[in-house]
């Protein structure tokens, strides 16, 4: 990091005193609130797709046992 920038910072404190310090800390931590919810929302949207496709397979494979069983009802019969 560039030492003015230690420089302007530390101007900017002792110009606004301890309510310059809440105010910057408070914008670092709503800055990583927001970080922290976007990733959480782009999770949600992956674990929803998972979701979807596992009641896909498992529906098919739901399907698959049905007609399995009809036919061994079929083969029984006959």
């Amino acid at each position: 990091m560039d030492p003015s920038g230690f420089s302007t910072i530390a101007e900017l404190l002792q110009a606004t005193g301890p309510y310059g310090l809440v105010a910057i800390l408070g914008w670092a931590f709503w800055r990583l609130s927001e970080r922290k919810d976007r990733e959480l929302k782009c999770l949600h949207e992956r674990l929803l797709t998972m979701a979807e496709a596992q009641t896909a397979a498992i529906t098919k494979v739901e399907a698959a046992l049905v007609a399995l069983r009809e036919a061994i009802a079929e083969l029984r019969r006959g």
